[in-house]
């Protein structure tokens, strides 16, 4: 009850008062020692990584990652109006690439320039475009999904409000409004019939709505997702680092999975791998998790796809009878191997630059 509390004055102080900037601010100053040391080389580095710089210096875990493992590092910064020429004039092998998300107008400088640097720049960019791209948009996501033919909730997508009402007439409640960005169930909510859908719609359609952790003027409106609710289901994280795969289930708190910080450790289910490798493997997401909804009735369901999620003091993604460790798939014996071991240091961004360097040798 206390945590519920916490939560509504929490909810109410970001919706109410602009604490955007703050919050941004709070997030450069735990980590500005680290940030601000925007190169270094070490002698014995084989390559020069390039860092995309994101706004509340989120990039700093792989500052912190390249300095672990002696590898040589440069800063980009995407938000300067030079940023192409100060690219071009760096020596890298790489670009690592952590988008800032909290605010439309960054994400879609983000995509655009990532686009124009897959179209005419040669050198690799990691997570690759597409996976950065679907990232914090459903309404990407959920197409990337259904024109692919994988197995996901049945969703609705609505640029007409006309066609939304005839629809409130006629779907099953409840059903749940998924906003297309925001974390940890921030922009989810579950409507119980067509009064609060048409309610709903017509705010989004009208004055537009967002989420209580985005920028007051951060709003989205002329669209609107909407998901089948799903009863009694479980949710599985897996997560995909080039090579090696972690997983833990996430527990179900009041309404929701995401967002409720319980997790749950143990193998996952190897339906679940399996669905995730094939999805990594057909489309090139090596840098990604997948949540994988497991209904009731046997069914795996994928429910976002994203390159970056949040971790908590390098907290170990994989638990296997009380041993942190990853999974490998071995080809031969068509099953997963498990190796014991701490591999989720400085947010999963010392594995992430290994296996990204790993591909220049291939």
């Amino acid at each position: 009850m206390k945590d519920k509390l916490i939560l509504a004055f929490k909810k109410f102080v970001y919706y109410h008062f602009n604490v955007f900037n703050y919050r941004g601010k709070k997030a450069r100053e735990s980590v500005f020692d680290i940030a601000k040391q925007e190169e270094q080389i070490f002698e014995n580095s084989k390559y020069t990584v390039g860092i995309v710089k994101e706004k509340w210096y989120l990039h700093s875990s792989y500052i912190k990652a390249c300095k672990d493992l002696n590898i040589s590092y440069t800063v980009i910064d995407f938000f300067s109006k030079d940023w192409f020429e100060d690219l071009k004039s760096k020596k890298i092998d790489i670009l690592i690439v952590r988008p800032s998300v909290q605010y439309t107008p960054w994400k879609d400088m983000f995509d655009n320039r990532l686009k124009l640097l897959k179209d005419n720049y040669d050198i690799p960019v990691f997570p690759n475009f597409s996976e950065l791209w679907i990232w914090e948009s459903k309404l990407r996501t959920l197409d990337f999904l259904k024109l692919n033919k994988l197995p996901h909730p049945k969703s609705y997508i609505f640029y007409d409000l006309d066609e939304l009402f005839d629809f409130s007439s006629k779907c099953n409640y409840p059903i749940v409004y998924k906003a297309s960005s925001g974390s940890g169930a921030s922009g989810v909510k579950i409507l119980n019939n067509a009064s609060q859908l048409r309610q709903t719609a017509k705010k989004v359609f009208n004055s537009g709505i967002r989420s209580y952790r985005k920028h007051k003027l951060d709003k989205e409106h002329g669209f609107i997702i909407l998901q089948d609710y799903l009863n009694d289901v479980k949710e599985w994280r897996i997560i995909r680092i080039g090579d090696y795969y972690f997983g833990y289930e996430k527990l179900k708190e009041g309404e929701f999975h995401s967002g409720s910080q319980n997790f749950g450790y143990g193998m996952p289910p190897k339906e679940c791998l399996n669905l995730v490798k094939d999805v990594t493997d057909s489309y090139d997401f090596k840098y990604v998790d997948i949540d994988i909804f497991v209904t009731k009735d046997g069914e795996f369901l994928v429910n976002e796809i994203q390159p970056y999620f949040g971790q908590k003091d390098d907290r170990e993604l994989l638990v296997v009878n009380g041993e942190p460790g990853r999974l490998t798939f071995n080809n031969s014996a068509k099953d997963w191997d498990f190796e014991k071991g701490e591999f989720c240091k400085n947010n999963l961004c010392n594995l992430r630059v290994l296996e990204m360097i790993k591909t220049l040798n291939k």
